[in-house]
């Protein structure tokens, strides 16, 4: 991570440029585009709730495109949004060499085309998706998202923020992933994820329920008995793209625990899916873990909104009726580990006043992130 900020300030502080596409594509010019406003007289819609960037539905020539403009600054206060929409330019000048190659367009046909980038102007132009934020998790759509994934992972590119303003489903119940600010690059065959081998705690099952899933299950107001069966189809997805990718990690030779950890993972998965009783103690210390690690990155970040409050609300709800199971399952770790039921309570209490203090404003929810 810390090398990943130090090159990003390099090229921050550097002359240097990153253009992605081909300017002959772009309805104007570059420049007219970057001093775009909501007031120019071809923006359609303004979304004005990204931390990084705003998002404008533009129309020229009888066409709609999205136009997403860097922030002077960013609204997250930590190093990772700082350079998200570098970042987020770099994503997309290698994606858009995968999607042009015929040989791997197919498999990243669910990442969204970049017609035009210019890091240094701080514009990315796309074409407009007519679609909307993901209302039901169908199995088709769970293999569609968990596929690209692995698809990513394959080419080295980890995915950490899979909320739900990053993810749309268009009229043919096509997922699209558009918002690549805080997904980083590392090797899939020794490392678990950007962060190497010292977490292997966050896979792509694990983003997809602490950012997304967890939070959604709260939005929507899902009785118990709704959440466990569409928990269900979340793990059985897991489980058919854990079996390609082990299959894939041991074609390619890569290091005995990389490969481990996939096999355990879908054996974790495939155990939980015999009985009731094993897969509603698996939702239990997973949606805690989520609940947890999703409260301290917004409150990392300073960006707490009304779900926040829910989720540590959830989390106190469940030390105090799951103390045993999490601290049998091992789901007590990094600050809560080793904790008694009583030092937890008054931790996410604390927890609790700081996520009031560090709400955003409603027009700064990070409802779309474009």
């Amino acid at each position: 991570m810390i090398k990943r900020h130090e090159k990003q300030q390099q090229f921050e502080e550097s002359d240097a440029n990153l253009i992605v596409g081909n300017i002959e594509k772009c309805p104007i010019s570059p420049q007219q585009l970057a001093l775009t406003t909501s007031d120019s007289p071809y923006v359609v819609q303004t979304f004005n709730s990204g931390l990084t960037a705003e998002v404008y539905r533009i129309r020229l020539n009888g066409k709609d495109y999205t136009l997403k403009k860097k922030r002077p600054v960013a609204r997250v206060q930590n190093l990772d949004g700082q350079f998200s929409f570098l970042n987020e330019v770099q994503r997309r000048s290698y994606f858009q060499q995968i999607k042009d190659a015929p040989q791997t367009s197919d498999a990243f046909r669910c990442i969204v085309e970049t017609i035009y980038a210019d890091y240094r102007l701080g514009i990315i132009l796309s074409d407009w998706i007519e679609g909307e934020p993901v209302k039901k998790l169908t199995p088709s759509l769970l293999s569609q998202l968990f596929s690209t994934l692995t698809e990513c992972e394959k080419v080295g590119l980890f995915e950490w923020d899979l909320c739900a303003g990053n993810l749309l489903v268009d009229s043919n119940q096509k997922l699209w992933l558009f918002d690549f600010g805080y997904m980083y690059e590392f090797d899939p065959l020794t490392e678990f994820n950007s962060d190497g081998t010292n977490a292997p705690l966050f896979q792509f099952c694990e983003r997809f329920e602490t950012r997304f899933f967890s939070g959604w299950l709260l939005e929507q107001g899902c009785s118990h008995r709704q959440s466990i069966e569409v928990f269900r189809n979340v793990k059985q997805a897991a489980v058919n793209v854990l079996a390609e990718k082990k299959s894939w990690l041991q074609r390619h030779r890569a290091d005995r625990a990389i490969s481990h950890f996939a096999e355990a993972l879908r054996e974790q998965y495939l155990t939980a899916l015999e009985s009731d009783a094993s897969l509603e103690n698996l939702f239990t210390v997973e949606m805690f873990r989520s609940h947890v690690l999703d409260i301290e990155d917004d409150l990392d970040g300073k960006s707490c909104t009304s779900t926040t409050i829910k989720r540590v609300n959830t989390v106190l709800e469940m030390i105090e009726n799951f103390y045993p199971l999490l601290q049998e399952q091992d789901a007590l770790f990094f600050h809560n580990e080793g904790k008694s039921k009583e030092q937890l309570i008054n931790s996410y209490q604390k927890k609790l006043s700081l996520v009031k203090q560090y709400q955003l404003q409603p027009d700064e929810c990070p409802r779309d992130h474009g």
